[in-house]
């Protein structure tokens, strides 16, 4: 059925590549420092400081001043008059709407990142603290995606080239280093897709215990991801019984089964709980996070916004010619290794990632938000970039089989 490959292995030669390229990431992120502290961060550093028991209007000031003193959009006037004018709810740039009890039911849930992030703001202050959990995190699903790429029977050199590419895509820098929950909840992701792999290669109670874990941490760290990420996981293994040389293997029905469980799960769990849900994700967006009177059309309003989407997507293809030219070489690489059989179901599950990337987008179909809702599109990517160096590899090994040999003789 599959062109014969070296099976998944971690030995000591790849455990140490796969870490050294970590490490260069890690580093290379370090030597930039903390970014600014986006309108989302003052959200986390408030349920932070409110975690360590502070008082409100304590946990506020301490969040306002971080972004007053490094703050996501220009501002000229001093960090008092900021810090002032912000706490009595009057902006300059943000303060307006963020302590509006509904928009703040969207961030108090997501207690992960700002608890797994105390100890660091503790020791090094708020903006660094969450500026460090968020680098180690993308540092760390760097080695998971190596690890799918293992899982999917890359050979060393084009896992590592799926990990460098992960590393150098816009999933990690910059959305992975900004001070926000993307990071942490990405690697939850990958824990839910290494499970995936492990279950599509018959090792069924390893990746499904991998599988529940993944999806307790995403609720842990952003409980809005789990239901899209769920069914992008699920439409994905329903998408490989499209091929006949898949839709037999027992691995892929119990994938399957452990996906729709997944996703059943997400439904129960955010209804047990009354998380807000896609009806509330609509108000936030077409009433400016709750300044102004429910819409009665939200679902209308969401069609005609992914009309103008589309127009901007489109406006924006020039500048982002070599994004594409990287997408494009990815799904090249992908339908190369499946047409020379080296494309194990295994090898999809990084799609799913894709596939939920694309669906935030469609969700929340804001151009100026669509980069970092949609940078799991390049988890795929990597590794789809990994598959494409893999196949011309193959092809150049078989080229020069053919050259030691020789031409054939003739009758």
């Amino acid at each position: 059925m599959f062109n014969s490959v070296r099976g998944p292995a971690w030995g000591r030669p790849a455990g140490w590549i796969h870490s050294i390229l970590a490490l260069l990431f890690a580093g290379a992120a370090l030597a930039m420092g903390p970014g600014v502290v986006w309108g989302d961060s003052v959200q986390y550093i408030r349920i932070a400081h409110e975690l360590r028991g502070e008082p409100a209007d304590e946990a506020w000031r301490a969040a306002y001043l971080e972004f007053c003193l490094n703050p996501s959009i220009p501002y000229r006037g001093s960090v008092e008059n900021c810090l002032s004018t912000t706490m009595a709810g009057h902006g300059p740039v943000i303060g307006y709407i963020d302590r509006n009890p509904q928009y703040q039911e969207i961030f108090s849930p997501r207690i992960g990142y700002p608890l797994v992030s105390l100890p660091f703001m503790e020791l090094f202050g708020d903006r660094a603290g969450l500026w460090l959990v968020a680098v180690f995190s993308t540092a760390i699903s760097g080695l998971l995606v190596a690890r799918l790429a293992a899982l999917a029977y890359l050979p060393l050199v084009p896992a590592a080239v799926t990990q460098a590419a992960f590393y150098l895509l816009p999933v990690s820098l910059p959305h992975g280093v900004a001070l926000l929950a993307e990071a942490p909840t990405l690697l939850s992701s990958l824990v839910m897709a290494v499970g995936l792999a492990h279950v599509l290669n018959g090792a069924r109670r390893r990746g499904a215990v991998l599988a529940a874990t993944g999806l307790g941490l995403v609720f842990f760290f952003k409980y809005s991801s789990t239901m899209l990420l769920c069914l992008s996981f699920l439409l994905t293994c329903l998408g490989l019984f499209l091929f006949k040389e898949y839709r037999r293997l027992a691995p892929l029905r119990a994938a399957t089964a452990i996906s729709l469980a997944c996703v059943l799960a997400s439904i129960l769990i955010n209804s047990v709980l009354g998380l807000p849900g896609f009806h509330h994700s609509l108000q936030d967006t077409f009433t400016d996070h709750f300044r102004f009177p429910p819409v009665s059309d939200p679902i209308q309003r969401l069609i005609a916004l992914e009309g103008e989407f589309l127009v901007a997507f489109l406006a924006a293809i020039p500048a982002n010619a070599v994004y594409l030219l990287a997408f494009a070489a990815a799904c090249a690489g992908m339908v190369l290794a499946k047409r020379r059989g080296l494309l194990r179901p295994s090898g999809w599950v990084a799609t799913g990632l894709s596939l939920y990337g694309i669906l935030s987008v469609v969700a929340h179909p804001v151009y100026s938000q669509s980069d970092r809702l949609g940078s799991s599109v390049w988890v795929g990517a990597a590794v789809g970039l990994g598959m494409l160096a893999f196949a011309l590899r193959q092809r150049s090994a078989r080229n020069a089989a053919r050259a030691e040999t020789g031409p054939r003789p003739q009758e």
